[in-house]
């Protein structure tokens, strides 16, 4: 599912706010209801594969059965003046499962291959779940995280997490630092973009819907991990439409950057006088802000928010130079599509692209995403 998550605010506004900006509030909880499921996905080549994901309650309780299982799970933002985070988490899935947020201080449970939990058992016991599970089959566990610090981060299982985070389950967190648009201290902006990227093995996938993953399986573990499809908020295609909102010049977009995957991916901006300058890395902001790159590189886990700011009103891409892209019958072969994003420029004309291999890993040259203005 795309989503988008688009704010706007004026210059003249975000001037008369700036000094409430730094002003206490009022402490308080975010809370969220959230239940872990599986679904599918049909790829560019119409095979269908199996996803774990989450979904958001949309009663805030578990008396029912809502919300649409998603692969990444919901957005969930924390307001600027909330300081204590707590996710309540019910699993439906055939495993055991549980909820990590890399980058954000919690007290740890470890659960280990014995099925014990706290201190180490023995020397050769190895860790399950880097917290207190959440039992399959409709068991039901709370989270808490105090003292939430701003930034951008993924929220993702903690248990068995080569496995159980390839097959979908993870998403995204954000908490601004004040109201108004200001993602870091000193770091406003008008509009936002989340982009988090994934890819699936389908291999590993079927193996773990049918139950034959494991040592007794027909995929005996990730060792041989070769994805085939690679995912931007969660769908597989070659061109992306709805990614980046509406721009205008003298504004400012902050980009936010997650990589749920397990391949290093390489997003770069080609266009005229333009550049991302690079904020924060997972969730920590970044010394020095003025630091202006035209690609980086996103590693596994890794949450990067860079913003540019619009001089001119020429097209811009957003490319991924590692050349990631679904094989298929449909968009992923190369074959460009001619879609545009609402309000924004078409995707540049004589953009060509190059027919990926039909095994995992497609390389080859870089993977269009977007037009960002």
């Amino acid at each position: 599912m795309m989503r988008n998550y688009i704010k706007k605010m004026s210059w003249s506004v975000f001037l008369l706010l700036a000094p409430l900006f730094i002003m206490a509030s009022t402490a308080s909880a975010a809370e969220f209801w959230i239940r872990a499921g599986s679904t599918t996905l049909t790829m560019p080549d119409n095979e269908v594969v199996t996803v774990w994901g989450y979904a958001l309650d949309e009663d805030d309780d578990f008396s029912t059965v809502d919300g649409t299982i998603t692969s990444p799970g919901p957005l969930l933002e924390v307001p600027p003046g909330d300081t204590t985070l707590m996710i309540h988490l019910k699993n439906d899935l055939p495993e055991p499962t549980c909820l990590v947020i890399p980058g954000q201080m919690a007290t740890m449970t470890p659960v280990w291959n014995d099925g014990s939990s706290g201190s180490r058992p023995s020397l050769t016991a190895r860790v399950r779940s880097f917290t207190s599970e959440v039992a399959e089959n409709g068991g039901e566990a709370t989270y808490a995280w105090n003292n939430v610090k701003p930034g951008t981060y993924l929220y993702q299982s903690g248990t068995h997490p080569a496995v159980q985070v390839q097959m979908g389950l993870f998403g995204g967190l954000k908490k601004d630092f004040g109201t108004g648009l200001v993602a870091y201290e000193g770091i406003y902006y008008n509009r936002e973009s989340i982009l988090i990227f994934s890819e699936i093995d389908p291999l590993i996938h079927n193996a773990v819907a049918t139950g034959n993953f494991g040592p007794a399986g027909t995929v005996t573990s990730t060792i041989s991990y070769s994805p085939k499809y690679f995912l931007l908020n969660g769908r597989a295609e070659l061109f992306f439409t709805g990614i980046v909102p509406e721009a205008f010049v003298g504004e400012r977009i902050l980009i936010r950057m997650l990589n749920a995957g397990l391949r290093t991916r390489a997003p770069v901006i080609l266009g005229s006088f333009n550049y991302m300058n690079i904020v924060a890395e997972d969730g920590n902001m970044r010394p020095y802000t003025r630091e202006r790159r035209l690609s980086l590189n996103l590693y596994a886990g890794k949450t990067m928010d860079v913003y540019i700011d619009i001089h001119s009103s020429s097209s811009m891409g957003l490319y991924d130079r590692r050349g990631f892209v679904s094989v298929g019958a449909a968009e992923g072969t190369g074959t460009p599509t001619g879609q545009t994003i609402v309000g924004l420029a078409a995707i540049p004309s004589g953009t060509t692209t190059i027919q990926q291999p039909t095994t995992g890993d497609g390389g080859g040259g870089g993977c269009f995403i977007s037009t960002l203005f």
